[in-house]
């Protein structure tokens, strides 16, 4: 159709990107090779990845004349297909505008102009898996597929509370045994493991009884019958989730069931590669084969130094030995494309980077063979900050310090500082920019630690309040959503409405202590909120008393339909934060109503029947006792946009594939001493939960037992977590904790030292950035 030099010409000055090969060869040589070319691409970080996966597709298109619906591409998340979808469809219609205005393509101007780039396959596996499943018109079974949140409420009400299982000592000894740890574990704990056990069962397609029967403790087989119950349980429904729906869509594609689905693609191209299992890399390999056969390939892209996500079941080694298993199981040998140009970050950002990822030796063995350093290709105008620290003797002084660095840069004449003789200014733009600008990154967002006690990300929301004008924080994960205030005063309103005083709630025998208590505190805190002293809520309280009247022609209503009734009398909750947690708790409702006989609705009858009872006893156990327990998290895809006027909290795993000017990442807020109960966050001493897991299980498995050692593999995911973080500034990058992770502290008249990978420790115990001597200190 179109030639390739023209589409480059078209590339650079229609759409601004310079792909030619004097400029990028990296990028030039992906976009550039040919449709039969296989293609394996290491893309670090802020090279420009998305540019050349959309512009890879867009050249498919434009000039190798493959049709759109022959193309199949995913990525790791919701949220980044939609973005990916958007701009291959922004991009690519301006290049078809540009193309048909060319009078040397008049003759196929109305070829071009019946390209749809919507017929593009593109989304995450499961999407694609349940599209797969669902057009498939001859075999199909109308099955649903459920979010993850809602695969943690049915494994605690079949799996555990329908059996009483949850109070089993064997259950939670085996579970311990399994994990490697000791730890007192609650009902929604015990969910998680048995529901990451079952997932490696699919993900790692291995042998389940083999598994079990391997383990003479009473316990395993009690975590079997939880698990087939489960599974069973979402049959008998016809609902699948995740690891199921990818485990249904391979076993179709291996029956031929799908093969009207197959015969026409061409292109598989697959994003984020490093974060695949093997469930997901023989589906792909699959695909991948009828594409090959239909003279297309397989493009695969990622980065393993990104690699994060070993607790939801990825093997960096499918990414990191892709070459060779491509090989071994399709006969093919992609071309290596290592793109290296970072155009995000500054170069002093970019060495920092580099000089980490290179500081232990071991970790070299677990990266891509022949993989070159980033390198800081910006050519805009920057400042080159040096990358700096803020470290301080205890955690209330440094969460006030980082608030007043903040509250300069945001609301005041900026932050002033003088380095190598040189004057720095570091304010965020008047008109361009917000707090948004500004992230704070930590192993986890959490504003209380185990024992209650605030953590970094609560002290310094507090501190930011306290300016005038204040400055918002947007952290919608730092509490359990259950002890969330606004949810709190919700959940404790409808119970108010559906169960005045708890009545029914207190003929429940089997509901869960923890539960009972926090419906208790959720209608205390409702019930205050409505009868305040001022009496700011009287039609709400009017509403408590007579909203049945309002709805008994309807003889049912639904759950959602009450909440928007009660949240107008709630103005908290319409705000960002608020926001979300009402359509987690809406999601709640509209998922757990596929397994419930009532669908989630509250039946009316002036006699209070039986009826009326049960669909209030099931409303309470399927909506609110998961949120509660707190089985429910929030799910950061339903997020657009991060709100523009709040600085963001995230963990580093949240915060994977964004990027902001002013990234602060906290090393050390959690660490006064060499504690070893938390040496898992920065130095582990065990190997940790999910490489325990991945070692007692993986024997069992196609892939057999890692190549690495488990201590090994959890040093470097620390090492990984750490090089994503540090990787997603732009501009400044701020690294704070407390003294004693930069300069020890004494004991017992000795100074001992808090080891820590983050702040440039090696896992052979050499502290190469001794006393963080390579930053500059504020």
């Amino acid at each position: 159709m179109i030639s390739y030099s023209d589409f480059e010409k078209a590339v650079v000055n229609e759409l601004g990107r310079d792909i030619r090969s004097t400029v990028n060869a990296d990028q030039n040589r992906a976009i550039n090779s040919s449709k039969d070319t296989s293609l394996f691409i290491v893309a670090g970080p802020g090279s420009g990845k998305t540019t050349v996966i959309v512009l890879k597709v867009l050249k498919f298109i434009f000039v190798d004349n493959i049709e759109p619906s022959s193309i199949l591409a995913t990525t790791f998340t919701r949220k980044a297909a939609s973005e990916l979808k958007s701009r291959v469809m922004e991009w690519g219609n301006k290049l078809k505008s540009d193309f048909m205005d060319n009078p040397k393509y008049f003759h196929i101007k109305e070829d071009l102009n019946k390209i749809n780039f919507k017929n593009i396959i593109l989304g995450t596996i499961d999407s694609i898996s349940e599209d797969a499943l669902r057009n498939s018109v001859d075999f199909y079974i109308p099955y649903t597929v459920i979010e993850d949140f809602v695969s943690s409420s049915l494994m605690i009400k079949v799996g555990l509370l329908d059996q009483d299982r949850q109070k089993d000592r064997s259950l939670k000894s085996f579970l311990n045994i399994i994990r490697g740890s000791r730890s007192r574990l609650n009902i929604s704990m015990i969910s998680q493991i048995l529901l990451e056990i079952k997932d490696r069962i699919y993900h790692d397609r291995m042998d389940f009884n083999k598994f079990i029967s391997n383990y003479e403790h009473p316990g395993a087989k009690i975590a079997h019958e939880a698990i087939y119950d489960y599974i069973e349980d979402l049959k008998d429904r016809n609902l699948l989730d995740f690891s199921m729906l990818e485990d249904e869509f391979l076993r179709k594609i291996q029956n031929g069931e799908l093969d009207s689905f197959l015969e026409n693609i061409k292109i598989v191209l697959i994003d984020e590669y490093q974060d695949t299992n093997l469930l997901q890399e023989t589906i792909y390999f699959e695909i991948a084969k009828a594409a090959i056969k239909n003279k297309g390939s397989i493009i695969v892209v990622g980065d393993d130094d990104q690699s994060l996500y070993r607790f939801r079941g990825a093997t960096v080694d499918l990414f990191k030995d892709f070459k060779d298993r491509v090989g071994d199981q399709l006969s093919i040998k992609p071309i290596f494309v290592n793109l290296s140009k970072n155009y995000r970050s500054t170069k002093k950002v970019v060495n920092f980077c580099n000089e980490f990822v290179y500081l232990d030796r071991n970790f070299q063995d677990a990266r891509v063979s022949g993989k070159k350093s980033i390198v800081s290709s910006r050519i805009e105008p920057f400042v080159d900050f040096p990358v700096l620290g803020m470290f301080r003797g205890d955690i209330n002084t440094l969460a006030k310090d980082l608030a007043e660095f903040i509250n300069k840069i945001v609301y005041g004449d900026g932050f002033n500082f003088k380095y190598e003789k040189k004057v720095y200014d570091i304010e965020i733009d008047r008109n361009k920019g917000s707090p948004a600008d500004i992230s704070l990154l930590c192993s986890s967002p959490l504003e209380l630690d185990f024992k209650g006690n605030p953590r970094l990300s609560h002290l310094l929301k507090d501190e930011l309040s306290k300016f005038n004008p204040q400055i918002p924080v947007f952290n919608p994960r730092g509490q359990n959503i259950g002890r969330v205030n606004v949810v709190e005063l919700l959940c404790g309103t409808i119970l108010e409405c559906i169960d005045p005083a708890g009545s029914i709630q207190e003929e429940i025998r089997r509901l869960p202590r923890n539960a009972v208590s926090r419906f208790n505190v959720w209608r205390k805190k409702a019930l205050n909120y409505i009868k305040d002293e001022k009496n700011e809520h009287q039609e709400l309280d009017i509403f408590l008393n007579t909203w049945k009247m309002e709805f008994m022609d309807k003889k049912e209503i639904s759950l959602i339909e009450l909440i928007y009734k009660i949240i107008k009398w709630v103005p908290e909750i319409q705000d960002d934060e608020g926001l979300i947690y009402l359509e987690v708790i809406i999601k709640t409702i509209e998922q757990t109503s596929l397994f419930s006989d009532f669908k989630s609705n509250i039946i009316l009858d002036p006699q209070k029947s039986l009826q009326e009872r049960n669909s209030i006893i099931e409303s309470l156990w399927n909506v609110f006792v998961p949120i509660a327990l707190g089985a429910i998290n929030i799910d950061l895809d339903i997020l657009e946009d991060l709100p523009k006027n709040r600085v963001n909290v995230m963990s580093i795993h949240q915060a994977k594939g964004l990027e902001f000017p002013i990234v602060i990442v906290d090393v050390g807020s959690d660490f006064k001493m060499n504690y070893a109960r938390d040496s898992f966050k920065r130095f582990p001493g065990t190997p940790g939960k999910s490489c325990t897991i991945e070692d007692n299980m993986r024997e069992f498995s196609l892939l057999g037992k890692p190549k690495r050692d488990a201590l090994d593999r959890a040093f470097d995911d620390i090492i990984r977590q750490y090089f994503v973080a540090f990787s997603r500034s732009q501009n400044i990058l701020l690294l704070v904790g407390l003294n004693s992770v930069k300069e020890g502290y004494y004991f017992n008249g000795d100074i001992r030292f808090v080891p820590n990978m983050a702040t440039g420790w090696d896992r052979n115990m050499n502290w190469h950035w001794n006393g963080l001597e390579n930053l500059f200190h504020i």
